[in-house]
């Protein structure tokens, strides 16, 4: 969706992260605050762990390990990525030096467990070593809760569609590194899109596009009618900006900054569902728009139609499921209704679910 950029709590805890005392000059917290647990191929963790240094020392991150625990506290597993070996664990992490006085995003490393995992409580200890070899440490304690969607969601497009980026840990909406100097530049804050998804509707062999895919007409997806994925109230919209299209592109950031932030997304809506959670549907075509703000809409609903507007490189649909209608707020996880995830030539039904990069999905509609 987005080349801008360069290219939990149980009941009984008392908040969603415990960070240990500053005794070091470095702490870490986690972001978002709240910390979920989605259920998608297992249980999965999308946060990230913020590093702040206020030593006077250059800190060079060597260990991150966590323990995680059940509801009892008794300990499940322990895991760690070190700088141990040739080609070191330690090595994949987003951001590894911190400089004195400054902060950074390390993506959580641990985001995948097992159902048989019961995820209560996780003590995250990061190792780090001063240019002079001394060792500092940062704790963080997360308690995960487990995401319980509120709006009944449908797939907002039609047929047979990619998944073309959703929020894997390698997916862009994942990885936006909200502290990096060009998103705070255009007034980025937090990551609203961490549980973002671009659909694509594709030919029947699942190919993107016909021809040589430099025109929006060579894409199947391309004015499609996008649909209400839930009942709720249109509490943001705009619908002026052209069309990408043929290597012309119109997006430009500086617009996000003196107009409107989320012109990032072109044309878009934002729906009100209530109870905490906003659908956002962006990249529309220009002037597809049959809502404005103030109207009421009903599940399943023609709203607009797929374009190519704002941060995009091909006609598709970006959705996120979100806490609120501006910008800087945060993504949530959605699970979509009785759709059928397409595994080669076997489908199978979906009552409710997640979908992520990669996947294929059928929706039908009468």
């Amino acid at each position: 969706m987005f080349a801008l950029l360069l290219s939990l709590t149980l009941a009984s805890a008392p908040a969603a992260f415990t960070a240990t005392p500053d005794t070091t000059g470095v702490t870490v917290t986690t972001a978002p605050g709240k910390v979920w647990l989605e259920e998608r191929s297992g249980q999965r963790l999308n946060f990230d762990l913020l590093v702040r240094n206020r030593s006077r020392d250059t800190l060079s991150l060597s260990k991150v390990e966590v323990s995680v625990y059940d509801r009892s506290g008794a300990l499940v597993l322990r895991k760690f990525v070190d700088n141990n070996g040739f080609s070191p664990s330690v090595n994949g992490l987003s951001h590894r030096q911190f400089n004195p006085g400054t902060a950074a995003l390390v993506f959580n490393p641990f985001h995948s467990f097992a159902d048989d995992v019961e995820v209560g409580r996780m003590a995250y200890v990061f190792h780090f070593q001063t240019p002079k070899r001394a060792e500092k440490e940062a704790r963080v304690e997360v308690w995960p809760e487990r995401y319980k969607p509120l709006a009944a969601l449908a797939l907002p497009l039609t047929g047979r569609q990619l998944v073309w980026d959703g929020h894997d840990e390698n997916a862009h909406h994942r990885r936006l590194d909200f502290l990096h100097p060009v998103a705070q530049q255009v007034g980025i804050r937090s990551n609203f899109m961490r549980y973002g998804h671009d659909f694509a509707v594709v030919t029947p062999t699942g190919e993107l596009h016909t021809g040589n895919g430099k025109k929006n007409t060579d894409y199947p997806g391309f004015n499609q009618p996008v649909h209400a994925p839930a009942a709720g109230r249109v509490v943001a919209a705009y619908a002026a900006q052209p069309d990408n299209d043929n290597g012309q592109d119109y997006f430009s950031p500086r617009d996000m900054v003196g107009k409107d932030p989320l012109l990032l997304y072109g044309n878009y809506l934002v729906i009100d569902h209530g109870r905490g959670e906003f659908s956002l549907l962006g990249h529309l075509k220009q002037n597809s728009l049959t809502v404005k703000v103030g109207d009421e809409v009903r599940a399943d609903q023609v709203l607009a139609r797929v374009g190519s507007s704002g941060s995009s490189y091909f006609p598709h649909l970006h959705y996120e499921l979100r806490t609120g209608k501006e910008m800087n707020v945060e993504g949530l996880p959605a699970y979509f209704r009785n759709f059928q995830l397409v595994r080669g030539s076997r489908t199978r039904s979906v009552a409710s679910g997640a979908v992520d990069s990669g996947d294929i999905v059928l929706q039908k509609r009468k």
